[in-house]
């Protein structure tokens, strides 16, 4: 009775320190999430095949968090029957997504609310706060742990962050980094030109005494005369 008081008491701690953290949210932009994945230096693994470059990853990375609409602090749960070929089985697996990329608290975080491999030694709660920094370096390690996908055995559920369809999604295949991207190019600077100059400057006009002075002082500064 006591033990299950405990985990009861465990769970109810980790959420109202879940909805703390949410509380630190911001929304983030498409092109500031870019740059970010840039400088982090996000790479391909074999696992995506050869002819997927560095910007395509990073514009499918960016169409997959557009899905929590940019919002640092997202958290879906997900529950499923654990054997859905027995109509009379009454236990379900629970998880939970956290944060831009909707990383899983049974592969990539601890949450306190289930078991998890915890590849990324990190708490679930650090991934739903307005620093996006974690939530990179355990999307790069998520990437660097997957391998290529075995055949499923009959009847097997696969941890949903595991495979590449999860951190890849189908909906975001066809992005085209140049067009998605387009906003965050760098305006062109503008091509100041002789004539756009003369235009901003003040017109003076000067009197033919003026302008004869002015040519006899420079002839006689170069030694000849007039």
């Amino acid at each position: 009775m006591k033990s299950a008081l405990s985990v009861k008491m465990l769970c109810a701690l980790a959420l109202l320190l879940l909805v703390f953290r949410a509380t630190e949210a911001r929304i983030v932009s498409k092109c500031e999430l870019k740059e970010r994945l840039e400088a982090a230096q996000i790479k391909v693994i074999r696992a995506m095949g050869d002819k997927m470059t560095v910007g395509e990853l990073i514009s499918r990375l960016v169409c997959k968090a557009s899905g929590t609409g940019f919002n640092t602090s997202l958290v879906e749960t997900i529950i499923a029957n654990s054997n859905p070929l027995n109509i009379f089985s009454t236990r379900r697996l629970v998880w939970r997504l956290y944060g831009l990329f909707q990383l899983s608290d049974q592969w990539a975080c601890d949450s306190g609310l289930t078991p998890s491999l915890n590849v990324c030694n990190i708490s679930c709660s650090d991934l739903i706060d307005d620093d996006v920094t974690d939530d990179i370096a355990c999307l790069k390690t998520v990437i660097n742990s997957i391998k290529p996908r075995p055949k499923q055995k009959p009847n097997e559920i696969t941890l949903p962050i595991t495979t590449l369809s999860t951190i890849l999604m189908r909906a975001c295949h066809f992005i085209v980094a140049s067009e998605y991207f387009s906003e965050c190019l760098t305006p062109t600077s503008p091509v100041i030109t002789t004539s756009m100059i003369n235009a901003t400057l003040p017109v003076t006009t000067t009197s033919p005494q003026t302008a004869t002075s002015l040519m006899n002082a420079t002839l006689q500064g170069n030694g000849t005369t007039a």
